[in-house]
């Protein structure tokens, strides 16, 4: 058991992240790099990268974990610029990233617009599954290498049965037709076709039972591997960074996702969830959460 499993505090047991931060001298290459440790409950994602756009969660996430920092540099004896390498040591169960869409907005004489809180309605898309190996630390990346190695193999093994279900079936269909010899009515075909249907349907309402069951399986039973399946939106709509309407979104089961709009809960799908990116007056992401995914060994 690990000193974050024995944490008391439960906030930081389920959502705690610890970063590795490095910070170099880019003006003094013989001044030696500092080493450091930070703890976090969320991770920002950039999206205003002072004027290059950002289309993505994961771009904004490169932005949040690389960049400069000004600071006296005692073996210079004045400022100097540093970079500062932030690589992520310690996953947590529950990850909650935050798009920083809200910021202080400066004064324009030209714009004649007041100092005072802005949001960024700029539409940044975010996954249903999102892959943290990259933004890791090295000696993290070795602890999730055997669960992405376990998973790569369940993968390729279940695409294997599945293609052998596939060719089997194709097979015992082509042999009852050639043994009857016959042509099928139009009322047979309704009745193959209806059959088919209802198996799809079977096949798919299983699949996410299965999916459901390995999303939701306590943590500490299988291996990391560093991915992540999202779980939870919180929504702000408007512009006004002042104002503005605070929705939350849950995942329920399968495809089915609940809208808590104050006292109003409606049912909505995944596809619903994921364009909650922004981009205009509609609901804007704010928070996502994102659950861990294990590979059982």
């Amino acid at each position: 058991m690990t000193d974050a499993d024995q944490d008391p505090n439960l906030i930081s047991r389920l959502f705690g992240i610890e970063l590795e931060n490095t910070t170099k001298n880019t003006e003094n290459e013989e001044e030696e790099a500092k080493v450091s440790s930070e703890k976090l409950l969320k991770l920002p994602c950039h999206i205003d990268n002072h004027g290059n756009p950002v289309n993505s969660m994961s771009d904004g996430l490169e932005i949040t974990l690389t960049g400069e920092v000004e600071k006296f540099s005692e073996s210079l004896g004045r400022n100097a610029v540093y970079k500062k390498t932030s690589k992520i040591k310690k996953l947590p169960s529950y990850l909650t990233v935050q798009f920083v869409r809200f910021y202080w907005k400066k004064e324009s004489n030209v714009g004649g617009t007041k100092a005072g809180k802005a949001k960024i309605l700029r539409s940044v898309i975010y996954p249903k599954v999102v892959d943290m190996y990259g933004f890791c630390s090295d000696s993290l990346k070795t602890k999730l290498d055997e669960g992405r190695a376990i998973e790569t193999k369940k993968r390729e093994e279940e695409d294997k049965l599945r293609l052998a279900g596939k060719l089997k079936e194709a097979e015992e269909s082509d042999a009852q037709l050639k043994g009857k010899g016959q042509v099928l009515t139009e009322e047979q075909k309704e009745e193959k076709r209806l059959v088919g249907k209802a198996a799809k349907l079977k096949e798919i309402e299983d699949e996410q039972l299965r999916h459901d069951e390995n999303l939701y399986r306590p943590h500490g039973q299988g291996a990391e591997t560093g991915n992540y399946e999202l779980v939870g939106v919180v929504t702000h709509k408007g512009r006004s960074a002042d104002g503005g309407h605070y929705v939350g979104w849950v995942h329920a089961k399968g495809d089915q996702w609940l809208q808590f709009d104050d006292d109003i809960v409606s049912t909505v799908k995944t596809d619903d969830i994921l364009s909650l990116r922004g981009g205009g007056d509609w609901h804007t992401a704010y928070l996502c959460i994102y659950r861990k995914l294990e590979v059982q060994k």
